[in-house]
């Protein structure tokens, strides 16, 4: 480790961990512990902070530990973030209930997590680090255990006060986006140790799992969370390395047994029906069909509600204000199942509808950082448990919040925004700007974090 501030100066966890920790183990229903609009996850990002800012007032900022080249997420999101405050602060000229300008205008705030996040990874010791990737393992195989429970006895959950949610509740997109973030989490671990029995029976589980919901995009997230989980394991293997030759031989079975596995799924049928209609003949297929005619006509009608005047088509609706009424699509959307629905069940149309224009190719521009990041630093990914945890964790929500109601909640963009900020933390930044003191320390191995390679002992 470089030399400078004692390592007892330095916090014990990336800060933002235990809001993160509580979302991946309890997702929706853990979002809403507490009484609006005091929530658990806002107390616990609080005191992370504060404890952040206070050691920071005390002990100065502290150098960097050199595993990643810079503790700023970029200018991109920096962008974005300001574009979310300066839109928000307009919207509140809108005469807009203040309850309602606060729950739209909240999930796109949690933003600030990245420069948290960034900040904080960047100067986290190989200790920290260790000790907020065994964390989040372990909310990962808490979610597991009971989302199994939850899945396969059909418990429909004990009720929280104010009947927002109840605990251990099922909520396909986003708990089979973190049984996929689990899953991809313990193939690394299945690779990587020689103690595979438990890994793998949790990637079984998890797959079983995933494999009895019904939610399409929650599958994508699946499989998406997996394939960066073996690219990660892929880049960090020697050419020669057996390891490397059987996992090449995994992938043609891997996708053999999907072919096979996945027509006999509710969301493999979902998912092919909406590629291919005619194949429709399921009542869970014609429904998945029906569900995305009206999804569809909602996201035309709100782009073409949006695209009437030149302001709201450049700087959005604003917050606060009921969009989805405004243009006459609220009616596809509520029904016996949903109602007060905010969202298009489309995370990009409703930041168009929001935020225009500029905000569209702001967050399209924070995505396409995002995935270029991940796949141009696999292998600096590959060598550090919490980067391999928020790539994944980015790869996991993107999918289900393109369709369905995900980063416009605390439950997916807590952890999005968090995984985002260390994700960007490791792009590259230009030579001449980084110092020769925080590239030469060498990045903290897997084997430190439970995710030991058998070759390297």
């Amino acid at each position: 480790m470089m030399q400078g501030a004692p390592a007892a100066e330095r916090p014990k966890v990336v800060v933002g961990t235990a809001a993160v920790a509580l979302i991946l183990a309890a997702t929706r229903w853990g979002s809403y512990i507490g009484v609006s609009p005091l929530f658990l996850t806002d107390v616990l990002l609080a005191l992370g902070l504060a404890q952040w800012l206070i050691a920071r007032s005390a002990h100065g900022k502290l150098p960097l530990t050199g595993l990643v080249q810079r503790s700023r997420p970029g200018m991109i999101l920096s962008l974005f973030f300001a574009y979310v405050v300066v839109r928000a602060v307009f919207a509140l000229a809108q005469n807009v209930a203040t309850s309602d300008w606060i729950r739209d205008s909240a999930p796109f705030l949690y933003s600030f997590l990245a420069f948290v996040s960034a900040a904080s990874v960047a100067r986290a010791s190989d200790r920290a680090r260790m000790r907020t990737l065994r964390i989040l393992v372990g909310a990962l195989t808490v979610h597991l255990v009971w989302a199994t429970f939850s899945i396969w006895t059909g418990f429909a959950g004990i009720p929280l006060p104010g009947g927002a949610a109840a605990v251990f509740q099922i909520r396909p997109d986003i708990d089979m986006a973190v049984l996929g973030i689990g899953a991809g989490t313990f193939l690394l671990a299945a690779f990587r140790s020689r103690r595979r029995f438990w890994p793998v029976v949790a990637v079984l589980v998890s797959l079983a799992d995933v494999f009895s919901l019904q939610s399409r995009a929650g599958l994508i997230s699946v499989v998406a969370s997996m394939f960066v989980a073996y690219l990660i394991f892929y880049v960090s293997t020697p050419s020669k390395s057996g390891r490397r030759l059987f996992s090449q031989m995994l992938v043609p079975i891997a996708i053999a047994i999907l072919l096979v596995v996945l027509p006999q799924t509710g969301a493999g049928q979902r998912l092919i029906a909406t590629v291919n209609s005619s194949s429709a003949v399921t009542q869970a297929q014609l429904s998945a069909q029906g569900t995305e005619n009206a999804r569809r006509l909602v996201w035309s009608q709100v782009v073409a509600w949006t695209n009437e005047t030149p302001s709201r088509q450049l700087f959005g609706s604003g917050f606060g204000n009921d969009f989805l009424t405004q243009s006459g699509t609220i009616s596809f959307l509520e029904g016996t199942t949903y109602d007060n629905v905010r969202s298009p069940h489309n995370y990009f149309v409703g930041i168009y509808a929001r935020m225009g224009l500029i905000g569209l190719l702001l967050a399209g521009g924070v995505v396409l950082s995002l995935l270029i990041t991940i796949f141009r630093r696999l292998r600096l990914i590959a060598t550090d448990g919490v980067l391999a945890m928020a790539a994944m964790i980015v790869v996991a929500i993107l999918p289900v919040a393109s369709l369905g109601v995900v980063l416009e909640a605390p439950f997916g963009a807590v952890p999005f925004w968090w995984g985002a900020g260390i994700v960007l933390a490791s792009a590259p930044i230009r030579p001449s700007t980084s110092k020769k003191s925080h590239r030469d320390v060498e990045p903290t191995s897997f084997r430190r974090y439970g995710f030991s390679d058998a070759a390297d002992r």
